[in-house]
């Protein structure tokens, strides 16, 4: 009876997306963890198979496993990028660690990448006031979506470069952290939000995240396919940020990276998880995609060049 449970609870844990179990806590924490938990899973089912007695419980755990697998495989599958070409958009996203990560390696980022647009979670007027500066003669504009005096890890800031042209930016509420969105200039119809949403890790905070990314997913339905950055709290695995797909993807797909780990940045690579993401419109050809170390954060930045569809 134990194994059979435990079994019914793996299969939970891994396919609930499928199950629509993943929305809730603490399975929301759980499905970020799938492609660790695949592995443990097909690890374990190939340890007991030469086990006579424990061949129908390697055969269950195989099967479970396997049914993971496509999904991981299409996020880990590399294809040949598109031509980089001179009209291409640069996006940085980086959350910035309630503004303790070190603004002179972001500037040294900023100033080698020159991109057109930066997305930094959990940055504020603190950070901008510190950052500025460092980038100062390159034509760069900020904007925040907070109120001055308040801690930087309830906002969000947006840099744009000469590029980006005569941009309208406004701050807006729906999100539990304050987001900011552009429309005009290189963007034409088009917007670019920079998103930060709440962290799934209570049974509240789980609450405001369901409502975040589906805030996200709206935005992304509508009339013209928005581009979207910033630190998700959510994976590829989490059912709510698969509503997103169909307009609009993952930058990352089909760059082989969509398994890298882009927090916590003090774990390799492989071992943490995928949620800061740049989801640009499904027709979008990138050009570069790139995950990032930025020193004092705990996050990894993602880089990337684009070449946007017609509006």
């Amino acid at each position: 009876m134990t194994s059979r449970v435990f079994l019914v609870a793996l299969a939970a844990a891994l396919h609930g997306d499928r199950l629509r179990l993943d929305h809730r806590y603490p399975m929301t924490m759980i499905a970020a963890a799938r492609p660790h938990l695949t592995v443990a899973t097909a690890a374990a089912a190939v340890a007991l198979a030469p086990v006579r007695r424990a061949r129908p419980t390697a055969t269950l755990l195989g099967l479970i496993a396997g049914a993971a697998v496509p999904g991981l495989l299409r996020r880990a599958r590399r294809r040949p990028m598109a031509a980089a070409s001179v009209d291409d958009l640069t996006i940085l996203a980086s959350n910035v660690l309630h503004g303790r990560a070190d603004t002179s390696a972001l500037a040294t980022l900023i100033e080698r990448a020159r991109p057109d647009f930066v997305a930094l979670s959990e940055a504020g007027w603190d950070f901008r006031d510190k950052l500025m500066p460092l980038i100062d003669g390159m034509g760069y504009r900020a904007w925040v979506s907070i109120q001055p005096g308040e801690v930087d890890g309830a906002g969000v800031v947006l840099l744009a470069g000469p590029r980006a042209g005569d941009i309208d930016v406004k701050s807006g509420p729906e999100l539990y952290f304050r987001h900011l969105r552009a429309t005009g200039g290189v963007l034409g119809r088009r917007s670019l939000i920079a998103a930060h949403t709440a962290p799934p890790d209570t049974v509240a905070g789980v609450r405001l995240w369901r409502s975040d990314v589906g805030h996200l997913a709206r935005w992304a339905h509508g009339p013209v396919a928005p581009i979207i950055a910033g630190d998700f709290n959510a994976t590829a695995d989490h059912a709510c940020l698969q509503e997103l797909v169909g307009p609009c993807r993952s930058a990352a797909d089909g760059t082989g990276q969509g398994l890298v780990a882009t927090f916590p940045a003090s774990l390799p690579r492989w071992a943490g998880i995928h949620i800061d993401h740049v989801f640009v419109p499904a027709a979008t050809a990138v050009t570069r995609y790139e995950i990032v170390d930025v020193a004092g954060s705990d996050h990894r930045a993602i880089l990337t060049k684009i070449r946007l569809p017609a509006a």
